[in-house]
């Protein structure tokens, strides 16, 4: 979450009363995870207070007043104990958003009775982000396990709720997740949603990829698509060996059959292409070897590949073996590579 979060939009798009252009710039900024954890927060607290049926009439002076004292008090005992208190950031961050939510009349959602108790009931949220040459383990509060891959991050609550374990990811991870049937496991990624009981799986989800993917090892999962309000719409049921590959901007989806043993391969270092295009290998190998890549053919870009390579196996040798499978030619001039022609098979 940045310091320029937009409180007033926030409060237009849960009254519903955002403008169409409103609406997109929303959406633009709920991409980020932590937008996207924040703004769940303030949902929940809106439609717990929606749901109560209170009628109390509001008083936003009184409201704002109350408000201001609260912060006041917080800011009095940071500086007293001379320590950065994250708790008291998050309630500050809270309050902040509250008494701009104040103006539109949902301002006793946060200060009725015990204020203080909706910072105390957040959820406290840890983050692991990966380098560019580093893979992470991690093992999650309920004791499933999480491989995440270069250049990724994981968000998670410091302990999950009984009815769901929700996780959000950037990047590409693969999960082996503790069977709880009164608890699903989420995973939230570029509008996606990937739900799970207790299976093993690989999800693929970097920014700048124009695709996202799914592929099961063990289980059954579940893939969904977030829209902005409303329960996600169910895309279809993966099952072991099934992959599914999202376009979200066209809308575009398709499911592959994919060895096993190559789901999450790049946890061993290996480089595997099931049916990938060109310009998610070239993405791949720029991410592997850190080097640029120029496909100087759009449309032989969109050539797909399938392909294996061992762990060893140099830049040189993956493109020599690929450029004889797809009579392209390429040059390496330091970090800069270049690839022209190529057919497609």
């Amino acid at each position: 979450m940045s310091d320029h979060t937009p409180w007033p939009l926030i409060a237009k798009y849960l009254a519903g009363e955002c403008s169409k252009e409103e609406k997109l710039a929303m959406e633009w900024w709920l991409e980020e995870v932590d937008n996207e954890i924040l703004f769940r927060q303030i949902k929940t607290a809106w439609q717990k207070q929606s749901e109560s049926g209170l009628q109390e009439e509001f008083d936003p002076e009184k409201g704002i007043n109350k408000l201001n004292c609260l912060i006041l008090e917080l800011e009095e005992s940071n500086s007293n104990s001379g320590k950065k208190n994250k708790k008291y950031i998050r309630i500050s961050s809270l309050l902040t958003a509250a008494s701009i939510l104040l103006l539109i009349g949902f301002g006793y959602l946060l200060i009725r009775n015990n204020f203080s108790d909706f910072g105390a009931r957040s959820k406290s949220f840890i983050q692991k982000s990966s380098g560019n040459d580093q893979i992470l383990s991690l093992l999650l509060p309920d004791g499933s396990k999480v491989w995440l891959n270069k250049n990724s991050k994981l968000t998670f609550p410091d302990q999950f709720d009984t009815s769901e374990r929700i996780v959000f990811l950037e990047g590409e991870a693969f999960f082996e997740v503790i069977p709880d049937v009164s608890s699903p496991f989420v995973v939230r990624s570029k509008k996606i949603s990937t739900r799970v009981l207790g299976t093993s799986f690989n999800v693929r989800a970097y920014k700048a990829d124009a695709t996202s993917s799914i592929a099961v090892s063990t289980g059954k999962v579940e893939v969904s698509k977030e829209i902005p309000k409303g329960d996600p719409i169910r895309i279809t049921q993966l099952t072991p060996r099934q992959e599914l590959v999202i376009n979200t901007e066209k809308d575009e989806t398709y499911i592959d059959i994919v060895s096993a043993s190559n789901i999450g391969s790049w946890r061993k270092n290996l480089l595997v292409f099931q049916n990938n295009t060109y310009a998610e290998v070239a993405a791949r190998l720029e991410a592997s070897f850190d080097v640029k890549i120029h496909l100087e053919d759009m449309e032989f870009a969109k050539c797909r590949v399938m392909a294996s390579f061992n762990e060893n196996a140099s830049l040189d040798e993956v493109l020599k073996l690929l450029s004889i499978s797809n009579h392209f030619n390429y040059s390496v001039d330091g970090s800069e590579v270049h690839i022209r022609g190529g057919v497609c098979k």
